[in-house]
């Protein structure tokens, strides 16, 4: 199993016991770094001819994203991210003992890109590879660097990702153009202009008794693995993004496993001072605050001019709450992610 988590049962004191044995791991820092252009949804979906080019701002709140050139790879985002993370860590480094990268794309098949980062940024880790999730990769980085600090095989972890959605965006945007998509493929394909562009990364370390991540509540329905679905073979793409089914299910999901997550904390939704939910949208944002039963004023919503960051959607968030001194020591920090497959994870965080 997976330090942290509760997907093999164990007898209740026996796994207390073992809890307290093991190191906490903590987040030391965040670091992020946004595409440099913003660009409206409505001047995206006028560029693929669509009647209705206000369609992604009225259905989901989306008014624009960011995008970055196409020509550009993840680790050009993903790079200065992970710089900010360990400039604000004070760490040296030779002290970084793993590079964990995150994102849907990759810079090249082989190596792993994160070895491209960590060479960019003069480091040597031991252990230094890539793990793909979706948009819930980046939680899943934290959770495999999380077992890692926790079982005493490393100390510290630069958990980095970076998403170039916009390539998606285009090929579908030109598709429609050249009407080789038309208007029954318009529920399926809609989440491909709702997608922006960034770069995010967290270092995290031993933390102190009582402090750090405090428990990390997993779950997955991959029966519904074809509700989100991409891929490029040959230069043809194969795009699916069902976004009324995916948030039915994934909303499904998160209430089955927020009561469990909030009993393994310890908590109740008022311990919560800060919520970090992934973002796709207006209601499914709306919808996963009335489930945790936090207030709009403890979370904050970023897809209303950044879209749908896919995997970099926790970081940039974490990264903006820090910036505007939400997470001062002793928060609580509840944090919601999920992707497609079906997956998601509740992670509680004491500062």
């Amino acid at each position: 199993m997976i330090p942290g988590s509760d997907s093999i049962h164990i007898p209740r004191n026996f796994r207390s016991l073992m809890v307290i044995s093991m190191q906490t791991a903590q987040i030391i820092s965040v670091g992020s770094e946004l595409a440099d252009s913003a660009v409206l949804t409505r001047d995206i979906l006028d560029e693929a001819r669509f009647e209705d080019c206000s369609l992604v701002e009225k259905s989901l709140g989306i008014s624009e994203v960011r995008q970055a050139p196409d020509s550009a790879k993840p680790s050009q985002l993903a790079i200065p991210a992970a710089r900010g993370a360990l400039l604000e860590s004070n760490l040296r480094p030779a002290e970084v003992d793993a590079v964990i990268y995150c994102g849907i794309e990759r810079d090249c098949s082989e190596p792993a890109t994160a070895h491209i980062i960590a060479a960019a940024l003069g480091l040597r880790p031991a252990i230094c590879f890539d793990v793909a999730n979706a948009c819930h990769g980046f939680v899943s980085g934290i959770h495999v660097a999380n077992a890692l600090i926790r079982t005493g095989d490393i100390h510290h972890a630069v958990v980095v990702t970076a998403e170039l959605s916009s390539k998606v965006t285009r090929k579908v945007v030109e598709l429609f153009r050249k009407n080789k998509l038309g208007p029954h493929d318009i529920r399926t394909h809609v989440g491909a202009f709702t997608v922006g562009d960034a770069g995010g990364a967290m270092v995290l370390g031993p933390g102190e008794p009582g402090k750090g991540i405090r428990q990390i509540k997993s779950g997955a329905v991959s029966e519904h693995h074809q509700l989100c679905s991409y891929s490029i073979d040959r230069g043809k793409l194969s795009f699916v993004m069902d976004m009324g089914r995916i948030s039915a299910v994934t909303l499904k999901l998160v209430k089955e496993l927020i009561d469990p997550a909030y009993q393994a904390l310890g908590w109740t939704p008022a311990d919560v001072d800060q919520f970090i939910p992934h973002q796709v949208g207006a209601r499914p944002f709306q919808k996963t605050l009335e489930i945790v039963e936090v207030s709009e004023d403890k979370s904050i919503a970023t897809y209303p001019k950044l879209g749908n960051l896919a995997s970099a959607t926790i970081p940039v968030c974490y990264d903006l709450m820090k910036q505007q001194g939400r997470l001062s020591a002793g928060t609580n920090v509840l944090i919601g992610s999920s992707g497609s497959g079906i997956a998601a994870t509740f992670m509680g965080v004491s500062l």
